[in-house]
């Protein structure tokens, strides 16, 4: 069990006798209010803040983080107030306090939409002091060292969020420890087969491992020594979880997984790494393709390190990563590290880190209004396998794995990812969905009339992409719907008497949206084309009577697709029959907002609806008092027989429906088929017709037909 004296002596080697004070003072405090209270473990609950704050030491962070682990946990799940810690340890530790309070009261896991909201302002916050993430990610280790003891129901819960949020997010802040070791528990809980064969298939090779690992040790020793080249020499095991993703994502089994086993070879300068990877390759042959410059090349969150795969004395390969101490450090502790280089610089009163490029991104993503953005932005900024691409000026693009030229568009300026038509990758043009790789070198084409489509969001999967993009055409949209709804009123009105570019009716118009507080009159033409303003509003705002005018179309004839066609709940409004399925009354359908031409109706079975913007789809349903005949076509496969039109005929006839044109085509000596445009009073008539005209004994099927111009049949009555 951790104790005082042991913090103390890791803090002591970098803080003054001032510091230390406040940090046993803060350990007091926490005892005090924490007394009595037990963990799921039955350990007293003093434990965690002691097991945290030794975490928080271990990776060296200041003062006030110190004493925000020891506190972390008072305001929660204490009587201790938030008077009091400001007033006992200062407004700095109060604000550190909080922020890791605000963090653990959010279930991220699996209903992380409800907590979006919450979830996003908490990040803007944090982003001022990253050390409220770090003493999370210390809480969260502790809690994860001890989830044996967490009820079974919880244990999921817990894992999952673990994985998805806190191991990424470990790892973009560089602490590789922390993220592996939280990696390897929520992979034991979420998918312990797995976890059982690699630690079986592990455990058979270990001692092996073992028995020559101080030999190749050696023999590094050495040949770094004939080349003048001061080095301590490390070796480290991969991780359980990170054995399995390689071997997901290689198709690998697991003696096939190249660096399981790694040797780190530290040296002083830049420069000696170099040489010693010369040194390394002199040795041993090196694998082709398993050479990573990661110093030329650092990862995002500031990794550098050469890293190569050899095949090593005994035959198996073996990763050796070259790096600087000080490399090491940062290899280590991630950001943590630039605050003990700060500190070794004399910069004691500097009061924030350096944020890491990975981490700045997320906060870039400050500009989404919706919360459920957010989050799944948050999420893509934590894909940890890139690709490192070029611009033409050879400046380096880090993309994740799977960006296409879209993404690295939008990665230059959001202007050019707008207008991007393709791309020069190498030389060669490629189309915007060409996927990125690894050194590519990549020239944007962009073109003056080019606009992001909702198409592009398959090809992309950066957080700014999918943003801008969504954005676009969310404008887009908009702009299509005051034209539709402009257009759709402008004949409404038109019809009786009134024209929308004429300035009284105009003047009306305003008068009516202030009534209605509807901001502006483009407002209102996208409130009309949604149908969410009724055409009767108006006019009746306008004092114009058009009772009888409903009465002449509710008793014709002839189709008015206005009184026919309820769309959104309201009639009225401007339809038209989409052609490629010629809906009848009584079928299913739906509606299409079209440019210009009103509501598009389609069948709801129509193969072209599923092509559709569904943005754009609006409900649509028969109006129950229409009452008139709707023309449709069907197409009777029958033998070639004497009188068979004749019985077709008939059968119509006996359903009282009306034949418009009838047309027939010999298929074969033995077989024709019969071509029919009938009136039907609606789908329930039309499907009687077909029931009767399947029943007779050389029909062999009957098929409603969709568009088709029947004069184009030759005629063979």
């Amino acid at each position: 069990m951790i104790r005082l004296d042991d913090i103390v002596e890791k803090i002591n080697s970098y803080m003054d006798l001032k510091d230390i004070e406040e940090v046993k003072k803060a350990y007091a405090f926490s005892a005090k209010v924490h007394a009595g209270q037990k963990r799921y473990s039955g350990e007293p609950y003093m434990i965690h803040p002691m097991e945290v704050t030794s975490i928080l030491a271990d990776i060296k962070l200041d003062k006030s983080s110190i004493i925000t682990g020891l506190l972390h946990d008072t305001i929660e799940d204490t009587l201790a107030t938030n008077d009091d810690i400001e007033s006992l340890f200062g407004k700095e530790v109060f604000d550190l306090v909080n922020g890791v309070t605000k963090i653990g009261q959010l279930k991220i896991s699996s209903k992380f939409e409800r907590q979006a909201e919450n979830f996003r302002k908490l990040i803007l916050a944090t982003g001022k002091d990253i050390r409220v993430i770090i003493v999370k990610l210390a809480d969260r280790l502790h809690n994860a060292r001890t989830i044996d003891y967490l009820p079974e129901n919880k244990k999921t819960d817990f894992a999952r969020e673990t994985m998805d949020l806190y191991a990424p997010l470990a790892d973009r802040l560089g602490i590789y420890w922390i993220r592996t070791e939280l990696e390897d528990i929520c992979f034991k809980i979420l998918k312990p087969f797995e976890y059982a064969e690699i630690d079986y298939a592990f455990a058979n090779k270990k001692n092996d491992w073992e028995v020559y690992t101080s030999e190749i040790q050696d023999l590094l020793v050495q040949q770094l020594n004939k080349y003048n080249i001061k080095a301590s020499i490390q070796s480290r095991f991969k991780n359980f979880y990170g054995i399995y993703k390689k071997m997901l994502s290689k198709d690998l089994d697991f003696n096939n997984v190249f660096d399981i086993k790694a040797f780190r070879v530290i040296v002083d300068k830049e420069e000696d790494c170099y040489s010693a990877l010369g040194a390394v390759h002199s040795t041993w042959r090196p694998v082709p393709g398993r050479f990573k410059d990661y110093i030329a090349l650092p990862k995002s969150n500031g990794y550098q390190s050469l890293h190569t795969n050899v095949l090593g004395p005994f035959g198996d390969k073996v990763e050796v990563q070259i790096r600087t101490q000080k490399m090491h450090e940062i290899a280590q502790f991630g950001v943590a590290a630039h605050w003990k280089y700060k500190l070794d610089k004399d910069f004691k009163k500097s009061k924030s880190l350096e944020i890491p490029n990975s981490i700045l991104k997320i906060f870039d993503t400050q500009t989404l209004n919706d919360p459920k953005e957010f989050i799944d932005a948050v999420k893509d900024e934590l894909i940890t396998n890139f690709v490192y691409t070029f611009t033409p000026k050879g400046d380096l693009k880090e993309l994740p794995i799977g960006s296409s030229i879209i993404d690295f568009a939008y990665s230059i300026h959001s202007d050019i990812g707008n207008s991007c038509f393709g791309g020069r990758v190498n030389g060669a043009i490629v189309p915007i969905s060409y996927k990125l790789k690894s050194g590519d070198m990549i020239e944007i084409i962009t073109k003056n009339d080019q606009s992001p489509k909702r198409d592009w969001l398959k090809h992309v999967v950066t957080s700014k992409a999918k943003t801008k993009i969504r954005s676009s055409v969310k404008d887009s949209n908009i702009n299509d719907s005051i034209k539709i709804g402009k257009s759709i009123l402008a004949q409404k009105l038109l019809s009786y008497g009134l024209s929308i570019d004429n300035s009284s009716t105009i003047n009306n118009l305003k008068d009516f949206i202030k009534e209605k507080k509807i901001r502006n009159l483009d407002d209102l033409y996208i409130k009309f084309s949604l149908t969410q303003i009724n055409i009767l509003e108006i006019l009746s705002f306008l004092k114009i009577d058009v009772k009888n005018k409903l009465k002449v179309h509710k008793s014709s004839r002839v189709i008015d697709t206005s009184n026919a066609i309820t769309v959104g709940g309201n009639q009225n409004v401007m339809v038209r029959y989409a052609k490629c399925c010629s809906p009848i009354y009584g079928d299913e359908i739906i509606g299409f907002i079209t440019i210009g031409r009103g509501i598009s109706i389609h069948r709801i079975s129509c193969n072209q609806i599923l092509e559709i913007d569904s943005t754009r789809k609006i409900e649509a349903k028969w109006d129950k008092g229409f009452a008139s005949k709707s023309s449709t076509k069907l197409k009777v496969s029958c033998f070639d027989k004497p009188g068979i039109l004749s019985e077709v005929s008939n059968i119509i006839a006996k359903h009282d429906s009306n034949i418009i044109k009838i047309n027939a085509k010999q298929i074969s000596s033995l077989k024709s088929s019969i071509y029919l445009e009938l009136l039907v009073r609606d789908a329930n008539h039309l499907n009687e017709i077909v029931d009767s005209l399947s029943s007779i004994g050389n029909v062999n099927n009957v098929e409603r037909l969709r568009n088709m111009n029947l004069e184009q049949i030759e005629l063979n009555l």
